[in-house]
């Protein structure tokens, strides 16, 4: 019996899962994926509050899960405001692409039926002249003096 009580104590460095919150994990996984900041952001404060109360693991991954979400959510929130101040100073987000009319638009143009990217360039000038269209009426073959 002596020797029982001079040996060495034995830890185990395994981690203990089943002290963990599960809350916590929830909020830092949805807060990763973006799509789910918001759910990331109210699990984490729960998830907080839970662990204040029983004492259980996983306080870093729920503050991590609230940073995570806070920033997504504040990223969000900037898109937003810069998006519109775009469009308030006439920038288009439709079909014509973000600058205007030169990346996709409609096809064909009023005068010609060239693109209006092909028409005038990525940049606004003409590079090309229009290029004759014959006349839809005119028989083929027949010409007339």
């Amino acid at each position: 019996m002596a020797d029982e009580k001079n040996a060495p104590k034995v830890t185990s460095n395994k981690f203990d899962f089943s002290k963990l919150n599960t809350l916590a994990i929830v909020s830092l996984a949805t807060a990763v994926t973006s799509f789910g900041a918001v759910a990331g952001v109210i699990t984490g404060h729960i998830a907080l509050a839970q662990i204040k109360k029983t004492g259980e693991a996983g306080r870093p991954a729920a503050i991590a899960g609230l940073i995570i979400g806070y920033a997504t959510v504040a990223g969000w929130i900037a898109l937003a405001v810069a998006a519109f101040a775009m469009r308030a100073r006439g920038y288009e987000f439709g079909n014509n692409g973000p600058m205007g009319n030169h990346f996709g638009g409609h096809l064909g143009g009023p005068d010609d039926g060239q693109t209006n990217w092909l028409k005038h360039g990525p940049m606004g000038g003409d590079i090309m002249p229009p290029i004759p269209m014959p006349d839809p009426t005119a028989t083929p073959g027949v010409t007339t003096n």
